[in-house]
């Protein structure tokens, strides 16, 4: 369905989901129906659109950052082009930010796909906006796990129970809820 912005992904180097990763968003997304998602950092927005696409079905909100403008705008491009209106952008780093004047319903579902090092310092943001039972998904936690052992090293200390699923080649995904 978004094969040409897949492709166009590609050939700007743009780091877009695994496919293997997409599938696994995608399972999460339809287990838990969520009606107030996040997603840190989408880039043009294609997880976005697999998002999107996942939970139309039902009455739900997108909120979505980006730190990179040229990104951002390539994003907001493509809400119009897909003619998808019910999904916020924000063109801030959302640890920089008063989240609760952006939040006024808990989230239930927290997508953090951005620099692997910071993955602690945004669950740790938002904890307080995460309703009970939030699933909370991070990607690329394996082949990059040097780079997040601060989240390793919290949730272990904080004996909170963490799913592992595999993202070929030599990756994964995290999953806990809160």
């Amino acid at each position: 369905m978004f094969t040409n912005l897949k492709l166009k992904a590609l050939d700007d180097n743009v780091p877009i989901i695994k496919p293997e990763a997409e599938q696994i968003l995608i399972k999460e997304l339809r287990n838990k129906r969520p009606k107030n998602v996040v997603e840190i950092w989408t880039a043009i927005w294609y997880s976005s659109l697999i998002i999107w696409n996942t939970i139309d079905e039902w009455n739900w909100k997108l909120t979505t950052f980006e730190v990179s403008y040229p990104s951002y705008i390539q994003a907001i491009q493509n809400f119009y082009s897909f003619k998808q209106f019910n999904i916020t952008a924000y063109n801030v780093d959302p640890l920089l930010i008063k989240l609760e004047k952006i939040f006024t319903e808990k989230i239930d579902f927290l997508f953090i796909d951005a620099v692997m090092k910071l993955y602690l310092d945004f669950y740790l943001k938002f904890q307080d906006l995460l309703e009970n039972n939030c699933v909370v998904l991070a990607d690329n936690v394996v082949k990059f796990k040097s780079k997040s052992l601060s989240l390793y090293e919290f949730l272990n200390k904080n004996q909170i129970e963490y799913q592992i699923f595999e993202v070929p080649p030599n990756d994964g995904m995290m999953k806990w809820i809160e």
